[in-house]
């Protein structure tokens, strides 16, 4: 199977891992953004970090373009477990 972008596992769960754009780095003050899933199952865990990565993409876009103000990176994540 291949392995997935935007997860991976640490000890029995598996986490969400999003690589921040470089020009997108000073304004966030990370480098990456990381987010437990809180379960060890694959299945479950697959769906939610595809998720989570269209809705960050998504989010940092919107950011890039103007169309939303500064946030830090904690906000982008609760921003996106609300959706």
């Amino acid at each position: 199977m291949a392995r997935i972008r935007y997860l991976f596992r640490r000890k029995d769960t598996y986490y969400f891992r999003f690589v921040v754009p470089p020009e997108l780095r000073e304004t966030l003050k990370v480098r990456e953004i990381i987010k437990s899933l809180k379960t060890p199952d694959k299945q479950v865990a697959l769906p939610m970090a595809l998720k989570l990565a269209s809705d960050v993409i998504s989010t940092l876009q919107n950011l890039k373009t103007g169309k939303i103000s500064v946030i830090n990176s904690s906000e982008l994540i609760s921003q996106q477990a609300h959706h």
